[in-house]
C-alpha cells in the first residue's frame, strides 16, 4: 500500500510527519484539510525530532507536494491535498 501512495520513497521523518499531518487535520470549507505544525510538533511520533530535523523534513514534504502553504492561512498553517502526488 505504501507503494501504490508513493510513500515507500519517503524517509522515516518524513513520513511520520506526513502521518502526523493526517492525524490531526481538521476541515475547513473554503480549502479543504489543514493542520498546524503546533498540533505536528505534539504528536508522539514526531516529538522525538529535533526542530531543525523538523523543518528540513517539512520543507522537503513541501517541495514534493505532500503538504501546501497558502498565503491566505495563518503562518504554520498547511493544506493537505485531497490527492497526494507520487513522491
Amino acid at each position: 500500500m505504501e507503494r501504490d501512495l508513493g510513500l515507500d520513497s519517503l524517509s522515516s521523518n518524513e513520513r511520520d510527519i506526513l502521518l502526523a499531518f493526517y492525524a490531526n487535520a481538521a476541515e475547513r470549507a473554503d480549502v479543504g484539510y489543514v493542520c498546524t505544525t503546533d498540533k505536528v510538533r505534539a504528536h508522539p511520533t514526531v516529538s522525538r525530532i529535533s526542530q531543525p530535523t523538523f523543518h528540513r523534513t517539512l520543507r522537503r514534504l513541501l517541495d514534493k507536494g505532500l503538504v501546501i502553504q497558502s498565503d491566505d492561512l495563518p503562518l504554520g498553517t498547511y493544506v493537505l491535498p485531497s490527492e497526494s502526488p507520487r513522491a
